[in-house]
């Protein structure tokens, strides 16, 4: 294995031309809702959102559309020097604190830098999630006009005596963040850059060894893929060259700071039949246990995390169960979940139809009480070394396996591809 994890010359916001950098930075590009994208619009005119969500006109044409506005503007702000590229490459420390949904405070660090592109057959960067051709599509685009990464993808790796996470603490012990952020978007925002070259030997000597693993953005490193599969057609692909990178947020899978929540699935559209048949036949692949109320089944739930396989249901006749499945088969949870419960139980097929998720328990509850034909399923957290241990096997997770809290801001570094 050779894990290539490089420092590079960020390309960032200058405080000078900007003013305050939190005016300038947004959630990721597939979590804005329609209100937020126009309240970021109007927040800065300089705002990253004018980039990764540039908006189409009637007047389209090859020539003239969202993707090449978004690059030209791009290009406008380099030269206007509202985005200034670092003169020297560099790794930069990323910290996030924040109250996540679980109700703990937790800091999360991370590293951002330059990681050369493997095919998943390499084994040297994991998926563990389906993709889907929508997004990849309105991204390579993006990039086929900008040459750049506007954003960057999380990643996991294993470092059980925390050797990367200590160089980046005796760094931040002596030296001031160029950015510190209030919290926004979730959580608080520090960045340092990471000037010193013998850690920086060392940071990428250390990585060399160690499998990557996506954690959000599998969309997005597919798209670089392509991207520069078509670079190279053109002859520009040659190694060490910026098409073979891509800019990640590496953050330490022991770490603390890591937040992994679970992911509700809401059910929606059902019939009384469904709701009715399933209700039957529960009692045929799970110990069913009748609960009071929804404290008790998420204490319940907690309790038997790490333990058992376990859930909870609720249904709009205002009734908590919690379902412990009678098959010993070791399974992930959201396997079970797909497998038996909505695929099993209730005969859905069409997911984008009837299913959404949520981390918020409540939200869960309320979308239940505000419709008739609607089912919570309320689960545990997938476990981070089974997220690992799936990918490693070569498998993939069903689609909204993990939910990795908070995301991260855009906007506090890109990094050109062509130059």
């Amino acid at each position: 294995m050779d894990t290539t994890v490089i420092p590079f010359r960020g390309l960032r916001y200058n405080p000078k031309k900007v003013g305050n950098i939190v005016d300038v930075i947004a959630p990721p590009y597939d979590v804005i809702k329609p209100d937020e994208q126009r309240e970021l619009e109007q927040r800065h005119p300089a705002n990253i959102i004018r980039l990764i969500l540039s908006q189409p006109n009637k007047n389209d044409n090859d020539k003239d559309n969202q993707y090449t506005r978004a690059a030209q503007l791009l290009n406008q702000w380099i030269d206007d020097s509202i985005l200034v590229r670092d003169s020297e490459p560099t790794y930069y420390i990323y910290d996030q604190s924040f109250h996540a949904p679980d109700g703990r405070d937790y800091s999360r660090r991370a590293l951002i830098a330059n990681v050369k592109l493997e095919p998943f057959e390499n084994r040297v960067i994991f998926p563990h999630e389906k993709t889907h051709a929508g997004p990849k599509i309105d991204r390579l685009n993006l990039m086929r006009t900008c040459h750049a990464n506007l954003s960057p993808i999380f990643l996991l790796y294993q470092d059980s005596d925390g050797e990367i996470e200590e160089i980046m603490h005796l760094f931040t012990q002596e030296n001031m963040p160029d950015v510190d952020c209030p919290e926004v978007f979730g959580s608080t925002h520090r960045i340092w850059t990471l000037k010193h070259l013998q850690s920086n030997e060392k940071i990428k000597s250390l990585f060399k060894t160690k499998p990557l693993l996506i954690a959000d953005g599998h969309h997005r490193y597919e798209t670089a893929l392509t991207f520069r599969q078509e670079m190279e057609q053109k002859g520009l692909g040659t190694d060490f060259n910026g098409y073979d990178y891509m800019m990640m947020n590496l953050v330490r899978m022991e770490s603390s700071g890591l937040a992994v929540l679970a992911i509700h699935r809401l059910l929606s559209n059902l019939s009384a039949v469904q709701i009715e048949n399933a209700m039957k036949y529960i009692y045929e692949d799970f110990d069913v246990h009748q609960m009071d109320n929804l404290s008790s089944l998420m204490v319940k739930l907690e309790e038997l995390k790490g333990k058992s396989s376990v859930f909870g249901l609720y249904t709009s006749d205002k009734k908590y169960k919690l379902l412990i499945p009678t098959d010993n088969t070791e399974r992930l949870d959201v396997s079970i979940v797909q497998d038996t419960i909505i695929n099993g139980l209730f005969k859905i097929e069409n997911l984008a139809e009837h299913i959404s998720y949520t981390a918020y328990t409540e939200d869960a509850i309320n979308h239940v009480n505000e419709s008739s034909g609607r089912v919570a399923i309320l689960m545990n957290p997938t476990p981070v070394e089974q997220v690992l241990d799936v990918a490693m096997a070569g498998s993939i997770m069903p689609q909204k396996s993990t939910y990795f809290y908070p995301k991260m801001a855009t906007g506090l570094i890109l990094n050109l591809l062509n130059q």
